[in-house]
């Protein structure tokens, strides 16, 4: 009998659970609590650094808001990644590792006091979590919408909805991420913390019911004694594509939040010079007069002024209850009119247009008048919405925003460096079956049923199914060192295996 027929007669053999001491059991705990631990950690730092990320982007917006309802959501998400921060760092603080010379009951205690404080906090992350900066967000979204003008609700009304059902989204997923977290990680866990504790506190040997629970450590214990698994981690820049993806698109909604929520004067005064130039000045001068005085009118409140501008033709089509309802809509939506500027030849209708920078935001007065100086035609929209595809992605990629997409770059790869040092030895391989979690999740080649291949982009991951039904997910595409992975499989996966008919993904040049 050959090499080969011997390692796969021994493949063939069920692995049997070794008998070991309460100690070798305990010690194996540890190990499992210090990598928990580390995981923890790292979990830590990343979710700090969002919150600061958090802040600083809602922090920017405050400055940069005028409606005071979307100020208030700004303010509430600040809140939020406060509280999450402060959440984090007391739970770190009241679950440290027990101290040097405990003993075995006092280290089991500690570790399972954390691993409870951890499952309450996945538990509960709906609502300590999840809604504050979900309401936050959702005050930010519509807090902004300009409820006095029509035109503004039909372009931001199904924005917003459809913003608002993203962001619902996005939350369920991150939900429910962290109950399959904790019921499949935590709770196994705090049994298996819980029958070692009872065990060693009350002298009984472990029953059955204990066995079962810990038999994933004995497994671990026995796979490390017979074989040391072929380890792979994430590919960075698999990780990187994902990453900048994320990075630039925070970029890009911010400098768009800007130049939406900022006016370009430098470009009024230019396209007010442009105008300037194929006007006649007695033309520019008669709209400039009658600019100046409805601006003054409706700063005073003075409604009835303001019709009595209009010429016959325009006060019949417009009466004054109308003009007063209009007026009054954008001084609660605006406030006064603190400058303008113009005349500019880009109105509605192509008419003379004014830019109002007011109080609670930015207006484009678009007027026509006759040979008598009354106003024909008046018309009033955000400034925003005179900027067309091409100006408004010339604003949003300028110079001084394309610096900060540098920053934004660089940022998403040391993030990504970040998470791939977070994911080392993401995937094991050894004779005995697939090494998860660090090692922390051993699944046996014959526990595994069937594969099923789960696809992202272009990223492939694999779904090992037990006879049970209970799934785990593990990479496979976005790991390094393919050809590495392919040869470990090739030596160690038994004959006819499932995972075998997938070796094909795998790349043999990286």
């Amino acid at each position: 009998m050959n090499d080969n027929e011997l390692k796969q007669l021994w493949q063939q053999q069920p692995l049997r659970v070794p008998d070991i001491s309460g100690a070798q059991l305990v010690s194996a705990m540890q190990n499992k609590m210090t990598q928990l631990r580390r995981a923890l950690l790292a979990r830590d730092v990343r979710e700090l650094l969002a919150c600061v990320i958090v802040g600083v982007i809602f922090g920017v917006y405050f400055f940069m808001n005028r409606a005071p309802i979307a100020r208030l959501g700004d303010l509430i998400a600040i809140g939020s990644s406060i509280f999450i921060a402060l959440k984090l760092v007391h739970t770190r603080r009241t679950t440290p590792p027990a101290p040097p010379g405990a003993t075995i009951v006092e280290s089991l205690r500690t570790e399972l006091n954390l691993v409870r404080a951890q499952s309450g906090l996945l538990g509960s992350v709906l609502w300590w979590y999840l809604l504050p900066l979900t309401i936050g967000e959702l005050v930010f979204i519509w807090g902004d919408l300009d409820v006095t003008n029509p035109a503004t609700l039909m372009v931001m009304v199904p924005t917003n909805i459809f913003v608002t059902l993203v962001v619902i989204a996005v939350n369920a997923f991150v939900y429910w991420l962290n109950q399959r977290a904790r019921s499949r990680r935590l709770l196994p866990l705090k049994a298996q913390l819980e029958s070692l504790l009872h065990s060693a506190e009350t002298g009984e040997p472990l029953d059955e019911t204990h066995v079962t629970n810990l038999r994933p450590i004995v497994l671990s214990m026995a796979a490390a004694g017979q074989v040391k698994p072929a380890e792979f981690k994430a590919a960075f820049w698999q990780l990187a594509f994902y990453g900048e993806i994320a990075f630039i698109g925070i970029w890009f909604f911010l400098m768009l939040g800007l130049t939406l929520g900022n006016h370009d004067q430098t470009a009024g005064k230019q396209a007010a010079e442009t105008f300037a130039r194929s006007v006649r000045a007695e033309e520019i001068n008669r709209y400039s007069v009658v600019a100046r005085k409805v601006v003054g009118l409706l700063n005073a409140g003075d409604y009835a002024g303001v019709q009595k501008l209009y010429n016959p033709e325009m006060s019949k089509a417009f009466p004054p209850k109308e003009t007063t309802e209009l007026c009054a809509r954008l001084a609660a939506g605006y406030g006064n009119i603190e400058t303008f500027d113009g005349p500019t030849g880009n109105g509605c209708h192509g008419w003379t247009a004014f830019q109002l920078h007011c109080q609670r935001g930015e207006l484009t007065m678009s007027l026509a008048l006759d040979g008598d100086d009354k106003i024909s035609g008046i018309y009033f929209r955000p400034a925003w919405m005179s900027w067309n595809i091409k100006s408004l992605m010339a604003r949003i990629f300028s110079w001084q925003h394309l610096v900060w997409l540098v920053a934004f770059f660089l940022a998403g790869l040391v993030y990504a460096r970040i998470l791939q040092k977070m994911t080392e030895r993401a995937v094991g391989i050894s004779a005995l079956g697939v090494h998860l979690h660090k090692g922390q999740n051993l699944i046996l080649w014959d526990e595994i049923k069937e594969i099923r291949p789960l696809r992202v982009l272009n990223i492939r991951s694999l779904w090992l199914i037990r006879e049970s039904g209970e799934k785990a997910l593990m990479p496979w595409t976005g790991l390094e060192r393919h050809a590495d992975l392919k040869a470990a499989v090739e030596a160690f996966a038994p004959a006819n295996h499932p995972i075998r008919k997938y070796l094909s993904l795998l790349l043999t040049r990286i």
